[in-house]
């Protein structure tokens, strides 16, 4: 009796996680042995959107058209650190971060998202950059224009993906 008790188990806690792992509801995201077609890139969504991942685009296909793809937008998503209207062009990846939330445990200093086109260096030095890594930021949307997306601020000499990835989330650009 224990063995086809054990048995049953089994076969559920299978079946379960075979379940689990089709999904009509995803959308189409990158399978494997999916094909590129020309013209047609690989681009990463992440943070705050439905289903995060690969997906197939055109370059001239939107940021919003991207976002569809992946499901939309969570209730959290920060619409001030994108533009939906940005042409995916020579982007590969895509971050959407969350709001700015008041954590429930005691709170020292409440950081404020910056908006990283009108940001002073004493404001961008409040969100963890270095003088050097604010100044640099200054100068570089004085020589470039504004950043278009909050990944652009990888392009500012002596900001890499760490400290991208460090600040993503405390960054805006509206």
């Amino acid at each position: 009796m224990f063995k086809i008790i054990l048995i049953g188990l089994v076969i559920t806690v299978v079946g379960l996680f075979a379940l689990t792992k089709i999904d009509p509801n995803i959308p189409n995201n990158i399978q494997q042995g999916t094909t590129i077609k020309d013209g047609q890139k690989k681009v990463v969504i992440t943070g705050q959107v439905t289903y995060p991942g690969e997906y197939i685009v055109l370059p001239t296909d939107t940021l919003d058209s991207l976002i569809k793809l992946a499901g939309g937008l969570l209730e959290d998503a920060d619409q001030l650190s994108f533009t939906a209207t940005i042409q995916i062009g020579d982007y590969t990846e895509f971050y959407i971060p969350p709001t700015s939330k008041t954590p429930d445990t005691c709170l020292v200093e409440n950081i404020n998202k910056v908006n990283i086109n009108t940001a002073t260096v004493e404001k961008l030095k409040e969100i963890g950059l270095t003088a050097t890594q604010s100044n640099a930021i200054v100068e570089y949307r004085t020589a470039n224009g504004e950043f278009k997306t909050i990944e652009d601020i990888q392009l500012v000499s002596g900001i890499g993906p760490k400290t991208y990835l460090n600040v993503r989330d405390y960054i805006t650009i509206k």
